[in-house]
Formats: C-alpha cells, structure tokens, sequence
C-alpha cells in the first residue's frame, strides 16, 4: 500500500460562501467534492466565519470531519497539513498570513487580493516560512495549452509577433449574473471582470509567451451598469510584452443570457499562429510556413477531455493539475503554479486599472 494511502495528508476547507467551493452535501459537487478525491488526501475540517449555516451539512455528510467558525480556532485546535482556501479577496492575504506563520501549506482560489499590495505581505510570509502555496489558475494546463507551448518552443510559429485573446460571459444584472455576490462588490473583490475572471488569461498569456507583460495601455468601463461601482463590465487592455510581441485582451461581462461564454486565443508568430477559438474547447488550429510543415501547413488537432467525478474539476486533466499539487507537498517539491505567478498576474491587473484611470501607458511592477 501506497504512502499517500497508508498516511494522507491532512486537509482544512476554509471558506463554504465561495460559489466555487459548493457544499459539503451532494447539492452542489464543488471544490470541496473534488478535494475529498484527491489520492492521499483526508479533509478533517470545514471553517467558515460569515454563513455559518453551510457547516451544518458536515454532521450527515462528513461527521468525522471537525467545524470551526473561527480561522483562528481551526489553527490553534486542529491538526492539518494544508488548507483549501476560498474566500472573499479581501480576507485572504490575512488568513493566508495567519496560515504561513503556523507553518501550513494552502492552495487559494482566486482572486487573491483586492490590490497586488495587499497580497505583497501575504507573499514574503509564505516565503519565510517556506510553506508551499498554489493559486487557483489552472488553464495554462489544459493540454490545448501545453500542446501550443510545446509548439511555440519548437519554433513552429517562429518570432512571437501578437496574442489576442478575448473572454466575454453573462451581464452582471438581475436574472443573469446575481448582483448578490461578493464577487461584484468593492469591498471585497475590489475589481470587476478584469480581476475576477481575467486573470485566468492573463496567467495563460504570460505562460504562453515565456515572459511577463513589460507595458500595458487600457480602457474600463461600465455600459452595462448594474455592477457595483466602480467595478466595470468591460476591460479592454493592449499589451506589449518583454520579449517585444504585443498582446490584446478583451474581458466583458456583457453576454444578455445566462450561461455559457464567448472565448478565444489567438497565436501569431512570423511563421505561423495558432487559433483555439473557442478557448477552453478540445479544438485547435494551427498553421505554419516552417519547412517542417512544407507538407502539411494547416492542421486540425481534437482532443477528448475525458470527464472527472462530480466537483469543481470537471475533467481529468483539471483533476491532474490539483493532484499535482498535493504531490508537490508530500515530495517536498514547488507547486506547479506559484505564489509568484499569482502575484505578478495581480500587478498586471493592477496596471491595467491604473491606465485605465490615467488614460497613460504603464510599465508594469512586478515582485516584493
């Protein structure tokens, strides 16, 4: 019998009002669901502070799990190996701090901070410590991704020349996107589409041109004009990244019915470019003039993205990515995403609000 089996790592959920982290019942499979799956994995306790209600299913669905109402109480009387963290942005640089200080690892749903500044601090403690932490950015792994990654490397596109890519969803508003959330407030989001759901591909784009954003220029607005102000409904930013290629990307909460999406990613390089549109679908075009493609320069590659169990992780490779994770800990090794990562993706958004105020280009800050 496999170590992880014989003596699993010890887990805590923090955070059940997070849409993310579904409920500890069958309802609504969620993060938790997928947690609860993960190889060599034991979650021994549910914590949440604000709707305390949602802890009551832990006594049918996982009694021998313990609940806490306090993080402060969780850390002081339980005994865990690592957190599962979902929270509003604002909470988590403190909880995370109070986390790396006791020694505990924590993987962290996005968004991270309302401000890069705020999760700054949150960032040197885990250093200090040397706790290993993982944010919730898990598109650079999906194998569409790390099949134009692999193609980019072997120099099929040639020079990167422009990456464009677009991600618009339902219309924050009554009867689409519920107003209710505190994904759509200041206070504890602290940003609107940008920097609830555009991190997810800003985080791809810096993993797809090996380098971080050098300059960014942007528009904000609010033509839908539900959301919370100042929080936008559309972000529209243009980039120029260190290794000379520009970027584009186009976020809005604009889509008038619920459900469902409108994505793409868009590779070009002097030689050729690749079109995953939409993004996320197992579908991928791809053309190059490079005489290793002389034969056949336009090509269609399907996947088959086999499903996962019931949970937030819907497929196997998303179910793969968080696995990893868990490996990393019990091998001593750095998360296959880092703190870093989510923290210079937080500073380019920061960046883009920051021009969008101004009206000016700005060069983007990045690091402690």
């Amino acid at each position: 019998m496999s170590a992880a089996a014989t003596n699993p790592l010890k887990a805590a959920c923090i955070g059940l009002q997070h849409g993310h982290m579904g409920t500890i019942g069958p309802k609504k499979p969620g993060w938790i669901h997928t947690f609860r799956q993960l190889e060599g994995v034991e979650v021994v306790a549910y914590c949440e502070d604000t709707l305390t209600d949602k802890l009551a299913e832990a006594a049918e669905y996982d009694p021998e799990a313990s609940v806490y109402t306090s993080v402060d109480d969780l850390i002081e009387k339980q005994d865990f190996d690592f957190a599962f963290l979902a929270l509003p942005a604002d909470e988590i640089p403190g909880v995370g701090i109070k986390l790396a200080e006791a020694g505990k690892h924590f993987f962290m749903e996005k968004q991270f901070a309302r401000r890069a500044d705020d999760m700054v601090e949150m960032v040197r403690a885990v250093r200090k410590a040397g706790v290993t932490v993982m944010p919730g950015y898990p598109h650079r792994f999906n194998p569409v991704a790390q099949d134009i990654k692999g193609l980019i490397d072997q120099g099929i596109f040639g020079r990167p020349l422009d990456l464009e890519v677009r991600m618009i969803t339902g219309q924050v508003r009554p009867g689409v996107r519920g107003l209710e959330s505190f994904m759509y407030t200041d206070k504890h989001e602290g940003g609107g589409i940008q920097h609830m759901l555009g991190g997810h591909y800003l985080e791809v784009m810096r993993y797809l041109m090996g380098c971080e954003v050098k300059t960014v220029m942007a528009m904000n607005g609010r033509p839908v004009g539900f959301i919370e102000e100042p929080l936008e409904d559309i972000s529209l930013a243009i980039f120029e990244f260190e290794n000379g290629a520009y970027g584009t990307m186009h976020s809005g909460y604009l889509q008038s019915t619920k459900g469902g999406s409108d994505n793409a990613l868009v590779y070009r390089g002097l030689d050729g470019e690749a079109s995953w549109t939409p993004m996320g679908n197992p579908h991928l075009e791809v053309t190059s003039s490079t005489p290793q493609w002389a034969t056949s320069p336009t090509r269609s590659f399907d996947y088959e993205f086999a499903p996962g169990p019931p949970g937030y992780a819907t497929h196997i490779w998303m179910l793969q990515w968080i696995q990893g994770y868990v490996d990393a800990l019990r091998e001593g090794r750095e998360a296959p995403l880092t703190v870093e990562d989510g923290l210079h993706t937080l500073q380019l958004i920061d960046a883009i609000y920051e021009s969008g105020r101004t009206g000016a280009a700005v060069d983007v800050k990045y690091g402690v």
